[in-house]
């Protein structure tokens, strides 16, 4: 008896089970969509299928004067146009000592260079003055006829001369390298050290 008992008991518990999951499903299928809200004005209204004229006398728009500058005698000057640093006719008489080369080569490495007194602006804010390979190339040009004057950089230490070759080898490995003391500055800090 007990044996048919539990076997009902598990019957209508497994069919009340099933019915609960069935009358959870039909209530989510039945749901309503949620309300959306309708326009104002018909798709119609809206989306024409012909051109309409705009009618400017029904139109309640002003027009606005256009805005005057502050000073006219500031509108009625020239604005000066910055020279290109590369061009050797644009530059200012107290950068005629130096060659185009130079010019050109601090140019392209630094985007605040100027000419005029050969500085950038460095990251921090300060005017450095720009030392390129061919800076003292062309104050060196005063040698005999054969160019035994050019391509010769004299370091401070010892004296010994270094070459136009060597100068740039060094320019190009290291970003701190300056030809006056041969030297540049280690990303690991420390002292300045000699460029080999």
């Amino acid at each position: 008896m007990k044996a048919v008992l539990g076997l009902v008991c598990g019957f209508v518990l497994t069919l009340a089970v099933f019915g609960s999951g069935l009358g959870f499903a039909a209530w989510l299928l039945a749901a309503k969509p949620p309300r959306q809200a309708t326009a104002t004005i018909s798709m119609a209204e809206l989306w024409t299928k012909k051109a309409q004229p705009v009618n400017k006398a029904a139109q309640s728009f002003k027009r606005l004067p256009a805005e005057q500058s502050a000073s006219p005698d500031i509108a009625a000057q020239p604005q000066e146009t910055p020279s290109d640093p590369t061009v050797t006719a644009a530059i200012a008489p107290g950068a005629a000592d130096l060659s185009p080369s130079h010019l050109a080569w601090c140019a392209s490495r630094y985007r605040s260079y100027h000419p005029d007194d050969n500085s950038y602006l460095s990251y921090s804010g300060q005017l450095r003055p720009c030392i390129s390979p061919y800076l003292e190339v062309a104050n060196a040009g005063d040698g005999d006829e054969n160019g035994a004057g050019l391509g010769v950089y004299a370091a401070n230490d010892g004296g010994e001369a270094l070459s136009a070759d060597h100068v740039d080898n060094c320019f190009s490995r290291y970003r701190s390298y300056r030809p006056e003391d041969n030297s540049y500055q280690p990303y690991s800090g420390g002292p300045r050290r000699q460029c080999q």
